[in-house]
């Protein structure tokens, strides 16, 4: 073999070792993203449950009556008779498991970390779930309200541990309408 079909031989081998690196870098890339695409999905189905979930209980602890397997709805017509602002949350212990009105999302009333969290093992991972329930003016659905009003917002925010830098964050309102 002579000197040009040498460097033909070593041309065509580099040549193929280039394709080789570029297609497992393809293919590895498209890895991390199907990955980061499937965390982003769970994340948001996670999200969106868990407001889901909040919206089908009553308003607040003042409007609803749990008794064995029903609820009976009060009607109550004026905004003091509603949770206060600061003691938004939990009433007791079981309701951190199994809420039983909206703002029960908001984790233990009062205290310093005041949201729940919860944690969900899903087929990618474990996923933190952090709610956050509090009033709103309806003159600004963004900011908060430190009096009781017909409106409530909750803020759920969305992490996989593996990933916890793309988070994923769902607010909804929830607003108790009486009639008169």
């Amino acid at each position: 073999m002579g000197t040009g079909q040498m460097l033909v031989t070593i041309g065509a081998i580099m040549l193929l070792g280039t394709v080789i690196l570029t297609t497992n870098r393809g293919i590895t890339g498209s890895g991390e993203l199907m990955l980061k695409t499937n965390f982003g999905l769970e994340s948001t189905s996670l999200a969106s449950s868990t407001i889901d979930e909040a919206m089908y209980l009553p308003f607040d602890a003042a409007t609803a009556n749990s008794f064995g397997e029903g609820t009976m709805y009060i009607a109550i017509n004026q905004t003091n008779l509603l949770t206060p602002a600061n003691l938004l949350g939990s009433e007791n212990a079981d309701d951190a498991v199994a809420p039983d009105d909206f703002d029960d999302y908001n984790g233990p009333a009062g205290g310093a970390n005041n949201y729940r969290l919860q944690t969900i093992s899903d087929s990618t991972g474990v996923y933190m779930v952090k709610a956050h329930v509090c009033y709103v003016n309806k003159n600004n659905l963004d900011g908060t309200s430190n009096t009781q009003t017909w409106l409530k917002r909750l803020d759920v925010s969305v992490w996989n541990t593996a990933n916890p830098l793309d988070t994923v964050k769902m607010s909804a309102i929830y607003g108790y309408w009486y009639f008169r």
